[in-house]
């Protein structure tokens, strides 16, 4: 019988990825996570953590998914199959779907993990991410775990890079928007129990850093209650979890005359979503900066995931989010009376379409140049992020909306008579 994996990535200590991650040699498996050996490339995994499901999300291994919990709430994942709570799921579902390796935190029922023990299914457990360091070990290990050695190890290395790049150019963004008056200040509070908190700590306030404001929150040395402490430092901005700590901040009499307060300046994003440190983060630093800087004639541009939601990732309860302020110009000549000519672009982007089909899972430049193609068409925002060459759940999703929008059957395969209608000076942009 296989033994029970139970790995905690320590957040708060930084390891080196060498220290827990071995043999990144040519062979990616079997594959080495300190004393345990992983044989074969999973497939099916139930991912109970949400944290963790962000990561995986980002880094585009989504078709490895097979269930979630309750705590998973991405709209990229609402599709998987729900196996019920983070600590105590339902073994008996995560069975039947023949999950060779769960990934899981450590509110884990220890009953449940003896279960699994004892079907054979690998459990790997992940602790909260606290700083970079655990950031990028966990990105490493989930590449290596999901990929193998090679492969996966350097795909989890570009992730945690790409989402590093992306959050560092929107805080090279603002700092523009800043000027050279006094620094801008903020904090997040939530409710625990009836009394209000600050976060103080985690990846939360590792984003919050990327607002290129003083996050009063992390200085530990301050004592007293929460509100006070809030009172005195008098911030220029408070994000807050849920209707009910807005209700709590409202209620408070020390609190009602603050800066952000007294401004409205109050913006909503749930707590639970503060920790994501993948495809949600990227949204949640967008929503907090055009928040923080929709005062300025200019507000920072969205960036894009890889995977865009329909739902936003945050309400805010007390003004509406500013919109960027648009940088297209109207024209000043009238439009031509005849049509452009119609032309092949495909040598343009270095593609022979020939007889070329693409499809699910391929990797190569013909698959990197269709991408490049369908960001310059809109269908997908960030090159950065989407341009891998590898075919994966997003690039299908982004086949198969340009299909339907180009009149051809929407299967999500790149058949040829798409890639000679996708390469075509006529084709349809995204709507």
């Amino acid at each position: 019988m296989k033994k029970l994996v139970s790995i905690l990535l320590a957040a708060t200590t930084a390891v080196s990825a060498s220290a827990i991650l071995s043999g990144c040699g040519n062979d990616n498996y079997p594959v080495k996570i300190a004393n345990y050996t992983i044989d074969e490339e999973p497939h099916n995994v139930v991912i109970l953590d949400a944290a963790t499901a962000d990561i995986v999300a980002y880094m585009d291994y989504e078709r490895k998914i097979a269930g979630r919990s309750n705590s998973v709430i991405q709209e990229e994942l609402k599709s998987v199959e729900n196996v019920g709570s983070e600590s105590n799921p339902d073994v008996n579902r995560i069975t039947a779907l023949k999950a060779d390796m769960v990934f899981a935190n450590e509110s884990l029922n220890a009953s449940v993990m003896d279960t699994l023990n004892d079907k054979d299914i690998k459990v790997i457990k992940f602790q909260n991410v606290q700083n970079t360091a655990s950031l990028k070990t966990n990105y490493e290990t989930i590449g290596k775990i999901l990929g193998g050695n090679d492969t996966g190890y350097k795909w989890g290395t570009t992730y945690y890079e790409k989402l590093i790049d992306n959050l560092e150019k929107q805080k090279r963004d603002v700092e523009e928007l800043s000027g050279t008056g006094a620094l801008k200040t903020l904090c997040y509070l939530y409710l625990n129990g009836n009394k209000l908190e600050k976060l103080n700590n985690g990846f939360g306030n590792i984003l919050m850093d990327y607002t290129n404001c003083v996050n009063i929150s992390t200085d530990k040395d301050v004592k007293g209650d929460t509100a006070s402490i809030v009172a005195n430092a008098n911030p220029n901005y408070i994000i807050y979890d849920n209707e009910a700590t807005l209700k709590a901040i409202k209620a408070d009499p020390s609190l009602s005359k603050i800066n952000a307060v007294k401004n409205n300046k109050l913006l909503q994003i749930p707590l639970a979503e503060m920790s994501l440190p993948g495809i949600t983060a990227i949204k949640t630093l967008t929503a907090m900066n055009k928040f923080i800087y929709s005062d300025n004639k200019a507000t920072p541009d969205e960036p894009a995931t890889k995977a865009s939601s329909k739902t936003k990732t945050t309400q805010p309860a007390t003004q509406n989010a500013t919109q960027p302020a648009s940088s297209s110009t109207q024209p000043t000549t009238a439009p031509a009376t005849t049509a452009p000519k119609e032309e092949d672009l495909s040598s343009k982007y270095k593609i022979k379409l020939d007889d070329l089909s693409l499809k699910r899972d391929d990797e190569n430049d013909s698959v990197k140049a269709m991408q490049i193609r369908l960001a310059d068409l809109g269908y997908v925002k960030n090159n950065d992020d989407y341009v891998t060459g590898y075919y994966g759940e997003q690039t299908e999703k982004a086949v198969k909306a340009f299909q339907n929008n180009n009149g051809i059957k929407d299967t999500g395969n790149a058949d040829n008579a798409t890639l000679k209608a996708m390469f075509m000076s006529s084709a349809k942009k995204a709507e």
